[in-house]
Parts: structure tokens; sequence; C-alpha cells
């Protein structure tokens, strides 16, 4: 039989469907029959009663989510849904509008409290966990399980009302001592042995899914950490970024100002030279001034005075200074100051930016190793960082590659490794493994150094080593910058990958790499065009 919290359910939804259809015929008067209680048998089959609860969910469900009501509101519509889920439907949308008619609803929406109470009864049903009679549980049928024909509610067979007190080992299902003639010839045994060995059995799986949720936690603890090094990482990069744009800011402004000067120079220099040019012709003009009106007055004499003074005058007019001349390269030379400017700028800040053929790739490094701000340096520490556990990064030795790696042509790159006792140089393969790999051939690496104060790989310690890679030649070879003529090592392998700059210290002084040369070559190329004459 069911319960009467269920039964009031039932019957306040055929309440609240019939008051819904007569609020939409407009009818004011509404009467409900009861569907549990009336002319019809109460003790309903249990086809019936699950016909039942299936119309008490679906009239009780909202639809949104399509579970049972939640703080139920009522529309304008008579439509009703939970709370959470109309609020969170009308925030993705600009109109309030009914989710199942689209009718506007501007108001606010009330509570349904009567229909709130019905979900509560029926939410406060399913929570009561109590052992059912015999009589009850064979009226409500079986449960959904494995074996419908004999599993039951609260341990109870759903065909003999009997208790489940078998476990049947073919059928892998709860039997009651009724049910044992239906399995023949099956195995069975006793519920608390079944369930011991099942108990037994599934351990290892939890376990193995404890195990596989640690690692999730591993795995989460490990991008929350990767995601704090990233912002670490932008903020570095960018004091980095402006530090090195300001060196170049500074640079060009000290440019500037010397072009500046330099032209500032020039100009006042001509100037100057004009002017006094300018004065002496100013000179010239009032004493040629002085012979003209000389001579205009030795004209104005009687015959007389002009022949005696004729040979003076003629004298004085032929003395005059020469028609004036303007030097050559008196103009501001433009060309000097403005040809090629840019280029000149260029050409020049050269000397100021070194060329590095090989920068570190910090996301590789093992976390004692500690790479310069601008990747061109390593040291090495016993003091580890706390870094995140990318696929990148080497975990066993304390290794790090270089940002680029080559899959064709000739490389090279030097490094001043010191007096160190313990390094090594070389190449690695893109595929060489970052956990619990070794330095050696078979993982990928090709490397020579000093190991324990001793050459490794090598004929002979140096404190400045070449690494050549011919990657076309299948060959990398080491040679001693002391001697450019002594190769240390060479190493032949048919590489079939990207190959990377590899390097390993262990405490010491830091390795460096140093700078390429840079030559820029200008070529004036001449195009020929062909030319038509008509």
């Amino acid at each position: 039989m069911m319960t009467y919290g269920l039964k009031f359910c039932l019957w306040a939804v055929y309440c609240l469907k019939d008051l819904a259809l007569a609020n939409e015929r407009g009818v004011g008067v509404w009467k409900s029959q009861n569907p549990i209680e009336g002319s019809e048998d109460t003790s309903s089959t249990p086809v019936r009663m699950a016909a039942s609860f299936s119309l008490l969910e679906e009239d009780l469900s909202c639809r949104v989510c399509y579970q049972i009501f939640r703080e139920p509101v009522i529309l304008l519509c008579s439509h009703s849904f939970c709370k959470a889920c109309l609020e969170e439907s009308w925030s993705k949308q600009e109109t309030q509008d009914c989710p199942v008619c689209r009718r506007s609803s501007r108001d606010q929406s009330p509570p349904n409290l009567a229909l709130r109470h019905v979900c509560e009864t029926l939410l406060r049903e399913r929570e009561i966990k109590d052992t059912p009679g015999p009589t009850e549980e064979a009226a409500e049928g079986p449960s959904q399980g494995e074996n419908t024909s004999h599993r039951g509610l609260q341990g109870v067979c759903g065909l003999h009302s009997q208790r489940l007190q078998l476990f049947c080992l073919e059928d892998e299902c709860l039997v009651c001592v009724e049910c044992v003639s239906e399995h023949a010839d099956h195995s069975f045994c006793s519920l608390v042995k079944a369930a011991g060995q099942r108990r037994e059995g599934l351990r290892p799986t939890l376990e193995a899914l404890e195990e596989k949720m640690s690692a999730f936690c591993k795995a989460k603890l490990n991008c929350d950490k990767m995601a704090a090094h990233i912002r670490a990482q932008a903020q570095l990069a960018e004091k980095q970024i402006m530090k090195e744009f300001e060196k170049l800011h500074c640079f060009l402004r000290e440019e500037e100002v010397e072009r500046l000067a330099a032209l500032k120079e020039e100009e006042e220099e001509k100037y100057k030279r004009i002017k006094e040019r300018v004065k002496e012709i100013s000179e010239m003009m009032s004493s040629l001034s002085d012979t003209i009106r000389a001579v205009e007055e030795k004209l104005a004499v009687d015959d007389l005075l002009f022949l005696q003074s004729y040979k003076t005058i003629m004298e004085r007019a032929q003395s005059a200074p020469q028609d004036p001349q303007l030097d050559s390269g008196a103009l501001i030379n433009l060309a000097k100051h403005l040809g090629n400017l840019k280029f000149q700028v260029w050409e020049k800040m050269q000397g100021a930016v070194k060329y590095m053929p090989v920068v570190l790739e910090p996301n590789t490094a093992h976390p004692y190793l500690y790479p310069s701000e601008d990747l061109t340096s390593l040291r090495s520490e016993d003091k580890g960082q706390s870094l995140p556990d990318n696929p990148e990064r080497f975990d066993s030795y304390r290794d790090i590659l270089g940002s680029e790696g080559f899959t064709s042509g000739t490389h090279f790159w030097d490094v001043e490794v010191g007096e160190n006792d313990d390094w090594r140089v070389g190449v690695a393969s893109e595929s060489v493994s970052r956990k619990h790999g070794l330095i050696e051939e078979e993982s990928g690496i090709w490397a020579v150094g000093v190991a324990n104060g001793e050459p490794y790989k090598m004929k002979k310690k140096t404190q400045k080593i070449r690494v050549s890679l011919k990657w076309d030649k299948q060959e990398v070879s080491f040679i001693d910058l002391s001697s450019y003529t002594q190769t240390l090592r060479t190493f032949n392998h048919k590489f079939t990958e990207k190959m990377y700059p590899y390097f390993y210290l262990l405490n010491g002084q830091p390795l460096q790499i140093l700078p390429g040369k840079v030559s820029v070559n200008v070529e004036n190329r001449v195009e020929n065009h062909d030319m038509e004459l008509f």
C-alpha cells in the first residue's frame, strides 16, 4: 500500500492539473476527483501504481532541469519552474519570457506554495528509509535491477514476498528460498559470503580508482603551479623586454643627439664661414665704391687736370679686386647626414648588440639550473626552484636544451666552460627522455666534457670548446678553441630527427655561450631593361 504522503502527492497533482485546466478555460469553480480513493479499487496493480508514479514525477518536474521542483514559482501564463532555473534562463536573454510558451512575464514571479508543499512531501517520502511489510513490498512491485523477477525493495523478493537470503553465483542475483527451484543446477551461497567475496574483489578496483584520483590531484596541482608559473614568466619577460628596449631607446637617443650635434656643428661652421665671406665682400664693395667715385670725379674735371691725374686714377681703377668667388662645399652636406641614415644607425648598432647562435630554453631546465636573464649563460646550485613538472623539463640530471633545433645544414656554437670539474656540452635528439634519462648516445645525447675532474669522452680538458653539428653529413665534432686545429672528439650517427644544443652542469662556474660574429654584405644589383625606340 502507498503511504499517506504519496497518496496526498498524487491527489494534489490531479488537483493542480484541474486547477490549471480550469484557469485556461476561464472556469471559476473546479471539482477534483480523487484518483486514489473513491469508486476505484485502491489496491491497484503494480503496473497501475508505476503509471501513477510516472505521472506524478512528470507533473512535478521542472520543464528546464527536468527534476522535481525546488522552490517553484508561477508565471502569469500558469507555467511553473524552479526559482533558480527561471533566474538562470532569464539571465541568458534580454526579455523575461516564459521558457515554454514564450509569453512575456515582466512582473516578479510569486512562489507557488501549493506546488512547493507537494514537491517537498514527495522528496521527503523518497528519503525515508524504513522497512515496509511483505504485503506492501509486493503491492508496490519490483525495483529495477539485473533480475527484476527476484529483486524487490528493502531485501524482499518481488515475486514471493520472502526475504532475499541467498545469492545465485551463476545469475549473480539475490534470491529467496522459494526462488531456488527456478535456478536449477545453480550454485548458491550466503549473503555474507557473497558480499565478502565481492568486497574483496572490489577493493583492488577501489585502490586503482584512489590511485587514479591521486594522479588527477597531482596533475591538478601541477596545472595550478603551471598557471602561476605562466604569470610569473610573463611578468619576468615583460620586465626583460622593457629593459632591453630601454637599452635600444637609450642607444637611439644617444645616436640622435650625436647626429644632431654633428649637424649643428657643421651648420655653425659653414654659417660662420659664409658670414666672414659676406664681410669680406662688403669691405671690397666699399673700396670699389670709393674707386668708382674717384674715377667719376676725375672724369668731370677739365682736360689739364684729367691728364695730370690720369695715370694715377688709371692705376687705382685697374687695382680693383677681382670678381667675388664662392668656395665649393659652402652648403651643408645633407647626403652625409640623411643618406642611408637608418642603415648607418643599424650598422653602428651591431657593435652594441650581440648575436648569440644558441639561446637556452628555460622550460627544459632541471630545477637546479638557473639560466641568465638573457638566456646565454647557465649556473647550477644545490637549491632547487619550485618549477612545474611540464613534459619538456629534465628531472633526473641537471640538463637543459637550446631553444632552436636543427634538421639540416651546418651549425656551430662556442661555449666557455672555465675550470669546472663536471660539465657536458653537445647535442640531443628531440625525443630524448626528459624523465630518468642517461647522458649516453643510446638515450639520444652526443656530448663530451669533464666528469669528476677528468676528461669525459674527449682527449683532454679545455676551457673553451666549439660544438660543430653537420646534420647533412651526420656528424657532430668538438674542437678546442685554444688550438682551432685540434679536434677533441667526433661522433658519426645517422640523424633522423631534430637535434638541439645540449648542456649539463654540476655546480662550479657558470657556462657561457659566446656571441657569434655578424657581417653585413651589401650588394648593388643592376637590372637590365629592354628598351624599344619608336
